[in-house]
């Protein structure tokens, strides 16, 4: 923790008129007791301490000249190192240090400088000068941003899904964000930052124990692991019981029986040993995904600051980041289903009826969600913004259809979308 306050803050160019001043002040304050009694001594020995530090501090930045050229910058994330999301970070250094020649050279903060609920103000704030702001945390700053999140459902409504669904909503998300949604923009205006970058998570399932779940009947009366009002509203529709819990709590409450399922991505299974304690799996339902990602928002102020070629470099690495989270998630999804079968955890199949029921509710929701955001959170255009996004998604499902690799992932949203913003005029 020291090692990283230490890093971080030799980010930071100190040293105004203004704190130099303070300083010569402080030295006065500081011989005055010594030398009191003999006013002409005590200058000539400020005159000489003051001498002595300004020459120190010259030296100091001769020495540096070499690496004020770089743009030297650090990168808040509240997950571990080791997770999706800190590998795609470490994707996002690299290209952005190739793409810039070397020129941009940025530090990881992983679970130190911020927390995921601190990361939106300490962006805001340049605590950070790149943060990973997931948008459902601050529903009053980023409302038209997180209602595109609660679209996600549009993937159950897929009649012939591939499991890459993922990658063409992160997409969808990155398009519509950038070119169709100046609302969006906005709330990243006001909150300080520029927006870079997205991710989506694996398709949700439900994670039990000692529970199989295949038919509508069989969801009614349990109780479900709910992350959110939308999952919520999903309980409700099928007579179960949504309970709201942290994800770190998921583990006791199924061991414990205080719930009989989670509504979960798959790695989850890995992330918090939930394979200990689950037995039963039934993929995608209740469907959709967790979209409500900025993954790499940068402080407006250190982006006004920045020639052409650095923002164009770190556009094309927010556009890393957006394919390596996305992409490490999605192969993180098919490996944690893998090592569940070998622990012997049963994998069961929903029933045609419970499939058509998921899209009947994500279908209603859709209407459901519009109104609410239009009364309670004030998005006008919320009914619009579904019947122009649904157009972007499809044509995203056609997009990804032959990607295989991370590179080729993040070779597509760059050509897409991210290449045709002009980083002259972007977010000034």
């Amino acid at each position: 923790m020291i090692q990283n306050s230490i890093q971080f803050f030799a980010h930071r160019t100190v040293g105004t008129n203004h704190r130099h001043k303070q300083r010569e002040s402080w030295l006065g304050t500081f011989l005055h007791p010594w030398f009191a009694d003999d006013r002409e001594e005590r200058m000539k020995l400020e005159r000489t301490m003051n001498h002595s530090f300004w020459g120190l501090l010259g030296g100091a930045v001769l020495a540096a000249t070499p690496l004020l050229a770089e743009e030297r910058m650090n990168f808040a994330f509240g997950f571990p190192a080791t997770s999706a999301v800190g590998l795609a970070v470490e994707d996002y250094i690299t290209a952005a240090a190739e793409r810039s020649d070397g020129e941009i050279v940025i530090t990881g903060f992983p679970m130190t400088l911020l927390s995921i609920p601190e990361t939106n103000a300490g962006v805001r704030d340049r605590l950070a000068d790149i943060g990973f702001v997931l948008t459902p945390y601050h529903p009053a700053e980023y409302s038209t941003n997180l209602f595109l999140h609660e679209l996600n459902t549009l993937i159950n409504l897929r009649d012939n899904p591939t499991g890459k669904e993922p990658l063409a909503f992160a997409g969808a998300m990155l398009e519509y964000t950038f070119n169709m949604c100046p609302e969006c923009m906005e709330e990243f205006s006001a909150q300080n930052q520029v927006y870079t970058g997205g991710g989506v998570t694996p398709l949700y399932n439900m994670l039990c124990k000692d529970v199989s779940i295949t038919s509508i009947e069989d969801v009614a009366g349990l109780r479900l692991r709910a992350g959110g009002a939308g999952f919520v509203r999903f309980a409700d529709h099928f007579r179960a019981q949504g309970v709201t819990l942290p994800l770190n709590e998921v583990y006791e409450a199924l061991d414990q029986g205080i719930i009989e399922c989670a509504m979960l991505s798959a790695p989850e299974l890995i992330n918090y040993n939930l394979n200990e304690v689950v037995t039963d799996i039934t993929p995608a339902v209740p469907g959709g995904a967790f979209a409500g990602v900025a993954s790499a928002n940068i402080n407006a102020d250190r982006w006004k600051a920045m020639g052409d070629a650095e923002r164009e470099a770190l556009l094309w690495a927010g556009t890393q980041l957006t394919a390596s989270a996305t992409w490490n998630f999605y192969t993180d999804d098919n490996q944690a289903i893998e090592d569940a079968q070998a622990r012997g955890i049963r994998l069961h199949e929903a029933s045609p009826e419970l499939i058509a029921e998921v899209q009947e509710f994500s279908g209603q929701d859709l209407q459901t969600v519009a109104g609410l955001f239009m009364e309670d959170y004030g998005v006008a255009r919320a009914e619009v913004i579904i019947e122009e996004f649904r157009p972007v998604l499809e044509k995203w499902y056609g997009l990804v259809n032959n990607v295989e690799t991370k590179d080729q992932l993040h070779q597509l949203y760059w050509d897409q979308v991210s290449s045709k913003i002009d980083p002259a005029t972007y977010a000034n």
